[in-house]
């Protein structure tokens, strides 16, 4: 009866699971990862935020562009979503109709020399910014949001690249409206829609973060990789450069790239690139030299010795053997950075040093929130800034709980 027991019943998990002493690194870091809450939250907020913007057409009602402004809704407040009102409840969300308050002006007075029309007009008020925010809601004229509507066409899939023509378009998006257009987050003084923006801003921002990361990995992988490898003279020179690039400010040097940039003839993806790689070019120096101080550890290992015996010529040392020693820091000193990178495009959009107008990055976004005008009168055009701080807290605490995953004794502390 026992053994039938033991056979059929419920089995027990041993106490020693030698899983964890089998798995491989990665895998490790994974289980760690997955037992910081904050990391994990973060994880989700992070990654709805960057497949938003990555499918920013999708998910915009409207058109970011000047293509897609309002003309009847400049600088028109967030258009707020309701379930029910005082005509009932809805299952179906809906937004009210609203009509933008239009001065009177009396320009049959005016030309007979009547300025008494003038004074009421300046009197009134109609000329101040914040009179022109002003609109009448219609409650009685609902407008209910429907979803996968058909609207402008956007590119889905762009690969039209080296010869390769494939560009797939596609016209449908998440919601919108069954008459004009609906604005989350409000307009701008264009009439472009603030959340249609912010979600392209976020893709820009986190694409050319992408690219300047790239630039700044495979130069201090060249640089710490050669240095730590040969050492010597070629340790020397390298490391004085780097040093030399290490304590030079950065603000002088992004402040004087941007005025060799505004010297050429650019387009804005030009600017972009350009941007991209003097940012991942002057930020090499720390993760060179800790993989140089690492490799010249790591060059005098039993491993390499029998890769120079069988022949192996130094990059294949360097690149198949002592550089994937040290991928787990790599990995994680790249996603630590990422806000930092993050925060020098937005520093130098903010400053009109990167990209301008027209083109959506949340550091233009950020430059517009300076206004006066702005602050006192459209104050929904500071959504794009708690996307950015969301963006940046959210990258911050990955790379924190990343980085105590791949701790090899966090577990110990």
């Amino acid at each position: 009866m026992n053994a039938l027991l033991a056979r059929f019943g419920r089995k027990s998990k041993p106490k020693n699971d030698d899983s964890y002493y089998t798995a491989g690194q990665f895998a490790l870091i994974k289980a760690r990862f997955k037992r910081k809450t904050s990391g994990v939250v973060a994880a989700w907020i992070l990654g709805t935020l960057v497949l938003m913007g990555f499918f920013a057409p999708f998910f915009s009602p409207v058109d970011p562009t000047i293509r897609g402004a309002d003309a009847d809704y400049r600088r028109g407040a967030p258009q707020v979503l309701y379930f029910w009102d005082d005509n009932g409840f809805s299952l179906r969300p809906f937004t009210y109709t609203y009509t933008k308050e239009k001065p009177k002006l009396d320009l049959s007075a005016l030309a007979g020399g009547n300025l008494n029309a003038l004074d009421a007009l300046t009197s009134g008020n109609a000329l101040k910014a914040s009179s022109q925010n002003k609109f009448t809601v219609d409650k009685e004229q609902r407008r209910y949001i429907q979803f996968f509507v058909k609207g402008w066409e956007y590119s889905l899939i762009d690969l039209s690249v080296a010869g390769l023509d494939l560009d797939i378009r596609w016209d449908r998006h998440l919601f919108g409206v069954e008459q004009g257009q609906i604005h989350l987050m409000g307009t701008d003084e264009d009439g472009k829609d603030v959340f249609s923006r912010t979600l392209h801003a976020i893709w820009v921002t986190i694409s050319i973060a992408i690219v300047a990361l790239i630039v700044k990995l495979f130069t201090s992988l060249l640089v710490g990789g050669v240095s730590g490898y040969f050492g010597g003279r070629i340790d020397a020179i390298l490391m004085s450069i780097t040093e030399a690039v290490r304590v030079i400010p950065a603000i002088p040097i992004y402040l004087a790239c941007a005025v060799a940039l505004s010297q050429m003839d650019l387009t804005p993806i030009q600017r972009y690139f350009a941007i991209a790689v003097v940012i991942g070019a002057l930020d090499f120096a720390a993760l060179g030299r800790r993989l140089r101080t690492h490799i010249l550890t790591e060059r005098n290992q039993d491993y390499v010795l029998a890769a120079q015996l069988c022949g192996s010529g130094a990059g294949r040392i360097i690149w198949r053997h002592l550089i994937p020693s040290f991928t787990s820091y790599i990995i994680v000193d790249t996603l630590i950075n990422f806000p930092y990178v993050i925060l020098a495009e937005t520093s130098l959009s903010f400053l009109g040093l990167g990209l301008t107008e027209p083109v959506n990055s949340l550091g233009v976004l950020l430059q517009k929130a300076q206004d006066p005008d702005i602050q006192q009168n459209m104050i929904w055009q500071f959504f794009p800034v708690a996307v950015f701080v969301f963006l940046i807290m959210a990258f911050v605490f990955v790379g924190d709980a990343l980085r105590d995953a791949a701790d090899p004794y966090s577990e110990k502390k």
